[in-house]
């Protein structure tokens, strides 16, 4: 698939993509991916994407917690995305990641959770849309 650089200013509607492209795949009968930096915004994104969605099609992992780990759609820190990545690679067979806060793969200490998933992710198909309200402010 085609993979989506998606650069917006926050409150301008990337929410609002990423529930779309997570239906798409959903829909189509693959896993999806939401992740983001922190377990605070996993867990608001996790709620937000059961009034979605429901409760019993998502599932959310920080590392810290697990619930409904194989839903069709998983809310997930960056970092439990890239032990999935490493761990099974295309075996995986996820569909589409949505990768919010994706400036953070600039960042020294963080950015490989980011990097991995890509790697092992991009080649075995699974298409990724790239979310952040700051790329083109960062050095």
């Amino acid at each position: 698939g085609s993979h989506v650089v998606l650069d917006t200013p926050t409150g301008s509607g990337k929410s609002l993509v990423a529930v779309a492209a997570l239906f798409k795949a959903v829909a189509a009968g693959g896993r999806a991916y939401y992740t983001s930096p922190t377990k605070a915004l996993t867990s608001e994104k996790f709620f937000d994407l059961c009034r979605h969605f429901g409760p019993a099609a998502v599932g959310m992992a920080t590392g810290d917690v697990s619930l409904n780990p194989r839903a069709k759609l998983v809310c997930c820190t960056a970092e439990v995305l890239a032990s999935i990545a490493l761990r099974d690679g295309p075996a995986a067979r996820i569909h589409t990641v949505v990768m919010d806060e994706f400036h953070y793969f600039g960042d020294p200490d963080r950015g490989a959770a980011w990097e991995l998933a890509l790697w092992r992710l991009a080649p075995s198909g699974t298409t990724f849309l790239l979310m952040s309200g700051t790329l083109g402010e960062n050095p």
